[in-house]
């Protein structure tokens, strides 16, 4: 840490870790980033998937190029099957597309005491939160734009559609993401819904889910950190509580790196290779 000569701020320097190889994965540089020929390779003639796993290892160990990241994303959320043809695909879009609208229309619908309940539990959040969400981004900057609408009403509708989850801080930060790369407000409605059901890397903002994440965390670090696991261990409670940790799990680590790298540790995350249950 180096002070400036007039005192009035300090700068810091930041110098990133470089692994030995002795502590890397074997097969860590066997793999380029997945580019759009790669991708199509992996297509046959009625365009499914073939070669899942293999797919699922380069995705892991080499990400995907943001050109394609749109058609790719909606697979590993579960949005589209490995199996769905092209065809098969587009009629599941115009579905869902109608069953978004539907959703929409229900909460639209509502009776007015029903919308003061909805405004004071989800809207009144929902609100203060898509105004200050990636608003760096190109996609979401400047007054008026359609694209923070857009991501207002995708997280109203889920909410509506899921209401046992309703909308909690940080939902805004999943979303913005897969809205700026899929662009499609439908498509990026069920791939939010499949990134809440189907991966393990996001924890959902009930505490008992909160706990079981934090309970995977402590465990690791018990096996790989002992020293680190035992100061907190005679910190007491408190320490075990790993309040610093909060952030990092409920927004899968999206403030804690710069937005290229943490979208490549969302992919490698839902890629799901090397698990037994995908």
């Amino acid at each position: 840490m180096k002070v400036a000569p007039d005192k009035t701020c300090m700068q810091f320097s930041i110098r990133r870790s470089k692994l030995p190889s002795s502590e890397t994965h074997p097969e860590e540089s066997m793999y380029k980033r997945l580019g759009v020929s790669a991708w199509l390779n992996h297509l046959n003639e009625l365009g499914q998937v073939e070669e899942e796993y293999k797919l699922r290892k380069a995705i892991f160990f080499g990400g995907i190029d943001v050109s394609i990241r749109g058609e790719v994303w909606p697979f590993l959320l579960r949005y589209y099957s490995h199996e769905s043809t092209s065809e098969e695909r587009e009629a599941l879009r115009l579905q869902k597309r109608k069953e978004y609208s539907e959703i929409q229309q229900k909460r639209l619908s509502m009776t007015p005491e029903e919308h003061r309940a909805f405004w004071r539990n989800v809207q009144f959040t929902v609100d203060k939160d898509v105004v200050r969400t990636d608003r760096n981004n190109q996609f979401f900057r400047g007054e008026d734009n359609p694209n923070v609408e857009s991501m207002r009403r995708i997280l109203l509708n889920y909410a509506v559609y899921n209401p046992a989850v309703g909308y909690s801080q940080g939902m805004s930060d999943l979303v913005a993401p897969i809205l700026a790369e899929v662009l499609d407000e439908s498509d990026t409605f069920w791939c939010f819904v499949g990134l809440m059901q189907n991966t393990i890397f996001v924890s959902s903002p009930r505490d008992e889910d909160m706990e079981k994440q934090l309970l995977y965390l402590r465990e690791l670090l018990r096996l790989t950190h002992v020293r680190f696991y035992q100061h907190l261990v005679s910190l007491g409670e408190d320490g075990l509580q790993m309040l610093f940790c909060h952030r990092w799990l409920l927004l899968c680590f999206k403030r804690e790196f710069p937005e290229a790298e943490a979208l490549r540790i969302w992919e490698a995350c839902w890629a799901h290779y090397q698990e037994a249950d995908v």
